[in-house]
């Protein structure tokens, strides 16, 4: 019955967001004054609205998520949103008869749909919310276990009402100030038959783990649904991701929003969308620079550097040279007040233009926009022995800015905050998120220090 009304729901959502698609565009429309009875028109808004929600419906927007926060739930409505105007710009701009309007009612329409569908998720996540707060008929949990985490549990549920659950109590040996002691693990069968619990979470220690067969197989014949709360659950970073290889269940500690597909190709599009946009832009500073970098001291205009990517693997860093040539410029950081540095570089450096050349690296793929910043071979050597989970910032690609470098964690700065930071990235990525980086970063681009591996 409730995975009925869950369709349902999703089905009448999907139904009420293609009018507010359809809606927005031509209210867009409207405000363009675009011809609203042209055929053409009315064919794309239609193909883009319906469009819309299969993209809805394959980012999971319709999936009833209780233990989800709201920021959340608009954070991936807005990755949708983002991706469905990036897929209609990269459409427009290769058709034979693109033109500016469109671009524009594309903005327009999305931004409207976005406003509109984000007020309606937060009033309807408000007033299921408080439905659930207020309602007395709450989904009854027993607990099965005197563990640290069935306290945390319990704890868990107590503070947040609108999850709509409430716990009748546990079975175990040890006492738990605050929850109600139903009997021992002997007692199991015959409490679910006197309480009839919605659902049974099993939460033992590691010695206890010979017995969850057992109780599983007691809530199965009762049909009753039962949950696991790993006696390891400490040692997940994060949101962790089940994998079945073969009937073996295999659970990733550290799930990585961007392992999705989805998610991969969305900062995809978006990084060569960018790239070329600031590639564009800043066409003539880099003139300068090169300029610049000619006249100041001999030498290659381009620097050309190895750093570790993605993956552990090594790839060619480009930026404007800003020192003489030297033995160490490939292994040494340089210091403040370095005689190696001209002029004119440290000009460079103080502004961030030496880096605009990495706009390359990110259109050919080897870089992103956004993510952590790249280190020497020698360096991620060394690191990776003192500083822990220090090459887990390789499982993505590595970033021209990054969440570290906006709150000041570059430079000579501390290791250990720069990969906290990046870390932080990696495993609650959004595409917001990158968004927000982006245009943050400019805003700190003259507070930079002057230590660095370049």
């Amino acid at each position: 019955m409730k995975k009925n009304n869950d369709f349902t729901m999703a089905i009448f959502n999907a139904f009420l967001d293609l009018l507010i698609n359809i809606s927005s565009i031509y209210l867009a429309i409207l405000l363009l004054n675009f011809d609203i009875f042209s055929k053409t028109i009315v064919a794309v808004s239609s193909i883009c609205a319906v469009a819309s929600i299969i993209v809805y419906f394959v980012s999971d927007i319709y999936s009833l998520r209780i233990f989800d926060k709201l920021h959340k739930e608009i954070i991936r409505l807005a990755g949708a949103q983002f991706f469905i105007v990036c897929v209609l710009i990269v459409v427009t701009s290769v058709a034979a008869r693109a033109k500016v309007e469109y671009f524009a009612l594309i903005f327009w329409s999305a931004l409207i749909s976005f406003v509109v569908l984000s007020a309606k998720k937060i009033l309807s996540i408000k007033l299921s919310h408080a439905y659930r707060a207020r309602t007395k008929r709450k989904k009854t949990v027993l607990l099965v276990g005197s563990s640290n985490s069935a306290r945390v549990y319990t704890e868990q549920i107590k503070e947040n009402p609108h999850y709509g659950y409430a716990v009748l109590g546990y079975l175990g040996e040890q006492e738990h100030k605050g929850i109600e002691r139903l009997g021992s693990y002997d007692e199991l069968e015959s409490v679910i038959e006197k309480y009839n619990p919605d659902e049974v979470v099993i939460a033992l220690r590691i010695s206890e783990e010979d017995k969850i067969q057992s109780f599983i197989q007691i809530c199965d014949r009762e049909g009753i649904r039962a949950s696991i709360i790993p006696p390891i659950y400490k040692y997940f970073k994060s949101k962790c991701q089940v994998d079945m290889v073969g009937s073996l269940p295999v659970i990733n500690t550290r799930d990585i929003p961007l392992d999705n597909t989805a998610n991969a190709v969305m900062k995809r599009l978006f990084d060569i969308i960018v790239s070329v946009v600031m590639i564009v832009l800043t066409l003539p500073i880099m003139i300068f620079a090169m300029i610049g970098v000619r006249l100041s001291s001999k030498g290659p205009v381009i620097f050309k550097q190895k750093r570790v990517g993605k993956n552990n693997k090594e790839f060619t860093i480009y930026k404007f040279r800003s020192m003489r040539v030297n033995e160490e410029e490939q292994t040494a950081w340089t210091t403040p007040g370095d005689r190696r540095k001209t002029r004119f570089g440290t000009f460079l450096r103080k502004t961030g233009i030496d880096e605009l050349p990495q706009l390359f690296n990110v259109l050919f793929g080897s870089m992103s926009i956004v993510g952590p910043r790249p280190e020497l071979p020698s360096f991620v050597e060394q690191y990776s022995k003192t500083v822990p989970l220090y090459k887990v910032k390789h499982q993505v690609k590595p970033g021209i800015t990054g969440l570290a470098q906006i709150y000041g964690f570059r430079g000579d700065t501390s290791i250990e905050g720069r990969i906290e930071m990046d870390i932080k990235y990696i495993e609650n990525w959004t595409m917001l998120s990158d968004i927000k980086i982006v245009l943050i970063t400019p805003f700190k681009m003259f507070n930079r220090s002057e230590k660095y591996v370049k």
